[in-house]
């Protein structure tokens, strides 16, 4: 991918940066030296990312470690403090997501419901409304993106995938409401197919995880419909004249 077209640095934050399509996300925009403000609670994981990318001398990294399933209104209030140090944000990716076995609605575990809900659908809700004030501020020059990674399980009602299904379906709509209501924002959501990902090997233990998608592609396929407005199938951008 060429993004060198763009040669303005924008700031982005990766939720869920530290493992899979989030992580690819951030090797792709820190390769064109976007400063990233990264989210996970793999806390190892996200500081071996870390080291990778500062190891380009660049020191445009900065990490936020947080656990989404157990978030509070004080993590969120701590990370609207931390954002206060930059001027703006151009880039919001809602990456961060939890699928737990497959199981019918009839047997799902009710706490197990709660979580799921709270990690994809209430903690992406908290994250906008902490953001949106900065990725405003990024719009004024040119439109910021708040970009959603969703499912074609949403897309295709596929049984058994219980309150994952229904988080992003709520995700979904609940970006669509932002951008209709903030005209200087372009929503971006994603509906991938199968990744080739150890997210997706655990869920499909017995699947070749070499003929799905890799996070590369995904990635990549992904910040072209951002940056040059690029459609595929599987990818909507939801864009308003401004």
């Amino acid at each position: 991918m060429d993004l060198k077209q763009n040669l303005a640095k924008k700031t982005f934050l990766i939720t869920g940066a530290a493992n899979g399509l989030g992580r690819a996300l951030a090797q792709q925009l820190h390769s064109q030296q976007h400063q990233l403000i990264l989210l996970d609670n793999d806390i190892k994981a996200l500081n071996k990312l870390y080291d990778e990318l500062d190891a380009d001398g660049w020191h445009n990294v900065f990490l936020f470690p947080m656990n989404l399933a157990g978030s509070a209104q004080a993590e969120f209030e701590q990370l609207a403090e931390g954002l206060a140090g930059f001027e703006a944000l151009d880039g919001l990716f809602l990456n961060a997501a939890i699928l737990p076995a497959l199981t019918p609605i009839e047997h799902f575990d009710p706490l197990q419901w709660y979580e799921v809900m709270q990690t994809n659908l209430n903690a992406n809700f908290h994250l906008i409304q902490t953001c949106l004030p900065k990725l405003k501020a990024g719009s004024t020059q040119d439109q910021a993106w708040l970009v959603t990674i969703s499912d074609q399980a949403v897309q295709n009602n596929q049984p058994y995938y219980g309150a994952y299904a229904v988080a992003k379906a709520g995700l979904e709509q609940l970006t669509r409401l932002v951008v209709a209501e903030n005209p200087t924002l372009k929503g971006v959501i994603a509906r991938f197919p199968a990744l080739g990902s150890h997210f997706r090997s655990k869920l499909y233990p017995g699947e070749n995880p070499c003929q799905n998608e890799p996070l590369e592609t995904a990635a990549e396929r992904l910040l072209n419909a951002c940056f040059n407005q690029q459609t595929h199938d599987d990818i909507q951008v939801l864009l308003k004249d401004v």
